[in-house]
């Protein structure tokens, strides 16, 4: 940090670090994801469960697919947590990888990886945006989601951050959520 001195940190906030994982997909695709030293912070008063369907329910999303003619796609949504907010009070002071801001405090508001309740607060976000798109939580697995159209069904399943997605027009469903 150059000898600079932090004395801003926001009251209520903890200092956490942050560093930066490299990978090459099995693709040759190269990914760089930021993940948070979230075992710094307090563990949760509260549930940070996030959920994912069963594999028979997946089973069951797949015979569905195949008995009534849809299309079955599946998807990964990209930097996903970046999508939620964080509702952990964190901050960090930014390194020499932040160039001009190297040394000021640096709130985080995303539900980074490594944060403890990211996946809740992704869970959460993508929630919404089904229900905004109509589709509502199976009562059996509430990670599998469906959408009643005249003369059809529509299907999605979710894993984390995996999707898949049964019906007529598929690739519709996904733009749809790449809109959201």
């Amino acid at each position: 940090m150059n000898g600079k001195l932090v004395t801003n940190a926001p009251e209520g906030y903890k200092k956490i670090c942050i560093h930066t994982i490299y990978d090459v997909k099995h693709d040759g695709q190269h990914k760089a994801r930021m993940v948070a030293g979230g075992h710094l912070t307090p563990v949760p008063l509260e549930s940070v469960y996030s959920g994912f369907f069963l594999l028979r329910s997946l089973r069951v999303v797949i015979f569905l697919a195949k008995l009534n003619g849809l299309k079955l796609w599946g998807a990964d949504i990209g930097n996903a947590y970046l999508e939620a907010k964080t509702k952990e009070k964190v901050y960090v002071v930014g390194g020499p990888e932040f160039a001009e801001l190297e040394g000021h405090v640096l709130v985080i508001n995303k539900a980074l990886y490594g944060l403890r309740s990211s996946g809740l607060r992704w869970h959460e976000r993508f929630a919404d945006t089904l229900c905004d798109l109509g589709f509502s939580a199976s009562k059996a697995d509430t990670d599998v989601w469906l959408r009643q159209k005249p003369g059809s069904y529509k299907y999605i399943a979710v894993y984390v951050d995996d999707i898949a997605v049964a019906a007529h027009n598929s690739g519709e469903i996904i733009e749809q959520l790449k809109g959201k």
